[in-house]
């Protein structure tokens, strides 16, 4: 070289030390918290303590497998997002939100089980239509309320049971069923007063004891069913 144009065979660190590359890697490095790396079994290492951005018209990821660990996330989908899996699909989740401005619809091919520890609550603006093509049975463990603004009309080509220790049918202050009880008692009361009643000229029946026994068939009728009446 000349005084004016100085010519450097090489340099040589003072104080500094070069970043730790191992024989077969390359090392592409701002700091040491901004860098990417080959390793020496061709992986790629990209890290920094900054943002990462990519733009591209179109992306295509494929690998066998994937982990991901954030500590949030938030994702714009601004047109159809559509997901196949194959296996299994299990979300877990402190808690779920899903809001829908359109319909909402799913189909599922095999079983479905709900399971819920707290309450459910379903609140619906429009109609409610279940088909059910086999048997459905309901297990309520306290009390089953139902309150209809309108008519409820319920109709079994086989029949129907109600069963249980009382029955009330009627409004919430009057039992229609104690008009069955009230029946009975009338005819308890007619059968004595046809066994007891008389004419001047013939006196009492001369079968006043099938009506006595009327009668008591009558009691009898009633204590078997005043039990179950509410």
């Amino acid at each position: 070289g000349r005084p004016d144009k100085p010519f450097i065979r090489q340099t040589l660190p003072d104080g500094t030390s070069l970043p730790d590359i191992k024989p077969g890697e390359q090392l592409q490095q701002q700091r040491a918290e901004v860098s990417q790396r080959v390793t020496q079994a061709g992986d790629w290492v990209r890290q920094t303590d900054q943002t990462i951005s990519e733009t591209s018209m179109a992306r295509t990821v494929k690998a066998d497998t994937e982990r991901r660990e954030l500590v949030s996330r938030e994702t714009t989908v601004k047109a159809t997002d559509k997901i196949t899996v194959l296996g299994t699909a299990t979300l877990m989740a402190g808690a779920i939100q899903q809001v829908s401005a359109g319909d909402f619809s799913q189909a599922v091919k095999g079983n479905r089980l709900a399971s819920i520890t707290g309450n459910e609550e379903t609140e619906i603006a429009g109609q409610q239509s279940t088909k059910v093509a086999g048997a459905m049975n309901v297990d309520v463990g306290g009390t089953l309320t139902e309150k209809i603004a309108a008519l409820r009309k319920s109709v079994a080509s086989g029949g129907q049971q109600i069963m249980g220790p009382t029955v009330h049918i009627g409004s919430e202050s009057v039992n229609t069923l104690t008009m069955m009880l009230d029946t009975i008692d009338l005819l308890a009361e007619l059968a004595q007063q046809c066994a007891s009643h008389s004419h001047p000229s013939v006196g009492t029946p001369t079968n006043a004891g099938a009506f006595n026994q009327t009668a008591a068939k009558a009691g009898q009728t009633r204590s078997k069913y005043q039990n179950i009446i509410a």
